[in-house]
Parts: C-alpha cells; sequence; structure tokens
C-alpha cells in the first residue's frame, strides 16, 4: 500500500467521474453504464488477457455485463479498455455493421476512457483504487448536438467537423461525456484552456517535463495519436 498523499481537487475530480459514468448518459441507462465501466475495469484487471483478435464471447468467458448489455457491446468494451492499441478505422465499422449504434459507440469510448485514466492513476501509484458507486436510475437522456461525419475520426462528431483537433473533437457527439473527459486531463493532466501555455504548470512538475512522461507514456502504450 502506497502512502502518496492526493491533492484535495485529484480526489473530487476521480470521485465525481465515478459518479458521472454510473449516471444515465445519452444511449445508456446509469445500470447499463456502470456494467460498461465494471467490464472495462475487469477488462483492464484481467490476469490472463485475450488476445485482440479474440473476443470474451468466442473463447466463452463469462462476463457479468451480459445480464444487462448485448454480447457485442461487452465484447467491444473488453477490447477497448484492454486492448486499445490496437483499434482500427475496420474494426469500429465492424462494431457499427454488428449492431452498436454510431452514437452508443461515442459513449462507450468516452465511458471507458474515463474508467482508463482514474483506473491508471491508481495503478501507477500503488494506491487501492475506489470501487464504483451504485448506478444511479434513470433513463437515458437522448439527448446529441448535430453531427456530421469527419476526416479526422472514424466516428461521428458535433458540427462543423474538423474544425478542431481530433483528440478534441473525438468525443463532442456526447457533451456531458466529453466534460468528464475535461474534469479529469484538468486534475491528471493540464486544463483544455491552458493547452497552448507553453510554460503552465500547477507548481510541480514544468510543462516541458509534463510533456515528456506523456511522451514516453504514450510510446510505451503504442498510442497511435
Amino acid at each position: 500500500m502506497s502512502s502518496v498523499a492526493l491533492r484535495p481537487d485529484l480526489s473530487a475530480a476521480q470521485a465525481e467521474a465515478w459518479r458521472r459514468v454510473t449516471s444515465p448518459g445519452a444511449s445508456f441507462t446509469g445500470a447499463e453504464r456502470a456494467a460498461i465501466a465494471q467490464t472495462a475495469l475487469d477488462a483492464l484487471d484481467d490476469p490472463a488477457p485475450l488476445a485482440p483478435w479474440v473476443s470474451p464471447s468466442q473463447a466463452e468467458r463469462s462476463m457479468p455485463a451480459t445480464e444487462l448489455l448485448p454480447v457485442v457491446v461487452v465484447d467491444a468494451v473488453y477490447r477497448m479498455a484492454r486492448h486499445a492499441a490496437s483499434l482500427t478505422d475496420a474494426w469500429y465499422r465492424t462494431q457499427i455493421e454488428a449492431g452498436i449504434d454510431p452514437l452508443a459507440y461515442v459513449e462507450l469510448v468516452a465511458v471507458v476512457s474515463a474508467v482508463a485514466a482514474v483506473d491508471g492513476f491508481f495503478r501507477a501509484s500503488g494506491l487501492d483504487r475506489p470501487p464504483l458507486p451504485a448506478p444511479q436510475a434513470g433513463k437515458p437522456h437522448r439527448r446529441h448536438p448535430e453531427v456530421e461525419p469527419a476526416t479526422l475520426n472514424w466516428v461521428l462528431v458535433a458540427g462543423p467537423a474538423d474544425q478542431n483537433a481530433a483528440v478534441v473533437q473525438g468525443l463532442s457527439a456526447v457533451p456531458d461525456d466529453m466534460d468528464t473527459v475535461r474534469l479529469l486531463a484538468a486534475a491528471q493532466y493540464i486544463p483544455f484552456d491552458e493547452m497552448g501555455e507553453l510554460g503552465w504548470s500547477r507548481g510541480t512538475l514544468s510543462r516541458g517535463e509534463m510533456e515528456l512522461c506523456a511522451a514516453r507514456l504514450s510510446r510505451a502504450r503504442e498510442c497511435f495519436y
């Protein structure tokens, strides 16, 4: 057990992210999103992970989330969480053809991204990861901005497309979940509105030191971005 002391704003952001991923979204109920989040954690914790090209259903591996979610969704979430570097445009299109709604797919990516960010922090720091809270009741709100296909991203994005960097517009079809990513980025990395300030620092690592760590980690994790 590590004795790392967490900044209050960091703890608050992570707790809020945990609350949000278990609350109703645009396409999924709170219970369904909690099942998505738990599937992502199960994939990240898997002591004998499946190869990227083998899904849990193909391996006949029992996944509790199948009680709430279609098998295709559970399989997709497992691969997103465990093998993000293996995802391709062609694979994305097979998921849509298999029945995942394009806007629901964006929400899946958003939930998995938030879960991976929080899990990665606790895994790296040696602290015990907090459990997911009980899911919040409620139906999906079905609210989305006007969306368009993009050339910088595989997924549909809020229009006008391709006016922002791919990483910024990638989750724009699900604004509430994009806000969660912004919340975590501000606490665990740097606020979005400070990205252009190369001298920004919260008094610990310099911006250059932060970017060096980020670049090394991205290379180690085979991040194609």
